[in-house]
Formats: C-alpha cells, sequence, structure tokens
C-alpha cells in the first residue's frame, strides 16, 4: 500500500511564480505543510535539459522533507531523477505506459473530469485522480465547471482517491472536502501569495478541520 497524503497538494509551475525562483516557493511551502508536492513545466520555451535540472534542484529540496515530488507529464524525467511519480492529463503519456517507465512503487496520478474518464481508471495502474475545475480558475479554460454537485458524482464512481483543483483557496477549500475529495491541489493560492508558507499552513489547517 503506497503511502501519499492528498490533502494539500501543491502544484509548482515556474510560470504562475512571476519574477520570484520556483525553488523557493516550493521551499516555503513546504516548510507551510503542503502534503504532496507536483513539478509543472508547461513552458514551451523550457528545454527537456532545463526542466531536468530543475527537477534536480527541487529533488534536493524535497530531500528534507517527508513529501512525495511528483512530475507532470515528463515521466522520462521523472523516471531519471527517480521521483516519487508522475500526473499525467487526458493528452498525456497513457498512464498504463507511465506505469511500465515508473515501476510498481511508484505514484501515478491522472487528471479525470468526465465519467468516461473515471470508468476507464484501473487502479492497479493509477494511484489517484485529480478532478475538476471546482471553482473558475485561470489555468485551465474552456472545461466545463464542475462546481459542488458534479464534483460529488464524480468522486462516487471513482475507483481511486479524489484531489480536487480548479480556483482553491483557503476560504473555499472546505467545500471540496465535504464533496468528497481527499484533498486539494492549488497553483496560484500558493505560487503567487505573498506568504506562501502562511497560505499552505492556514490551507492544511482548514483541509484538517473540514475532514473531521
Amino acid at each position: 500500500m503506497k503511502s501519499f497524503d492528498l490533502s494539500v497538494y501543491f502544484v509548482a509551475d515556474p510560470q504562475t511564480c512571476g519574477d520570484r525562483c520556483v525553488e523557493g516557493i516550493i521551499l516555503d511551502a513546504l516548510k507551510g505543510g503542503i502534503t504532496m508536492l507536483q513539478l509543472r513545466c508547461k513552458d514551451e520555451n523550457m528545454s527537456i535539459d532545463e526542466i531536468h535540472n530543475l527537477a534536480l534542484r527541487v529533488q534536493s529540496i524535497v530531500g528534507d522533507f517527508n513529501v512525495p515530488l511528483l512530475i507532470n507529464d515528463h515521466v522520462e524525467v521523472a523516471a531519471d531523477i527517480k521521483a516519487h511519480g508522475v500526473h499525467v492529463g487526458q493528452g498525456d503519456m497513457p498512464a498504463s505506459r507511465a506505469r511500465e517507465i515508473m515501476g510498481k512503487d511508484a505514484i501515478v496520478g491522472i487528471t479525470a473530469f468526465t465519467p468516461e474518464h473515471f470508468e476507464n481508471i484501473n487502479p492497479e495502474i493509477i494511484d489517484y485522480a485529480g478532478t475538476g475545475p471546482f471553482f473558475p480558475t485561470k489555468t485551465d479554460k474552456g472545461k466545463p465547471l464542475l462546481g459542488e454537485e458534479k464534483f460529488s458524482k464524480l468522486v462516487a464512481i471513482s475507483p481511486v482517491p479524489v484531489v480536487g483543483i480548479g480556483g482553491i483557496e483557503a476560504s473555499n477549500a472546505e467545500m471540496v472536502i465535504h464533496a468528497g475529495a481527499k484533498g486539494v491541489a492549488v497553483m496560484r493560492y500558493i505560487s503567487c501569495s505573498d506568504n506562501p508558507k502562511a497560505a499552505a499552513a492556514k490551507l492544511l489547517d482548514v483541509v484538517n478541520n473540514a475532514k473531521q
């Protein structure tokens, strides 16, 4: 049984950090208590070598914390640096292939936002699903907003734990947990915060209280 905690899942993307260093924000978020970390590099101007080197730097930071590091999409990079796992979208490498590359002990997550996506999830391959957008978000434009009712219905048919995504922050995270999520995934709430450590700590407190 893999051990991971979806409670506060920080998706760190250099493109959402403005002129600040993503490694510094990650360190602050770790100090604030995030429970999972995903490195997401969607900048088309970044080469694989640059992504690889950034992943290595992030891995060295995570090493002082008991927090899994997952790499978004770039499965070969994740395997090469021996990251804890990968997260793939519907248009990325098939989860089955990612599992083959990463091995049985890695964490493999997938983005899913329709009943059909969930019906295709094999829990022997996939460990969790990221589902949304729960609230309006700047990141994934064009996807239909789920809201509480539709989100709850997807959680009910999911064979794996679900983490909510999309426009989540401390002020609304309780609703996501009450809708059935095991945790919340955030990007800008932490990366754009004046105090990423405090933002992470506040969000963790809200999630933990909502789970009680």
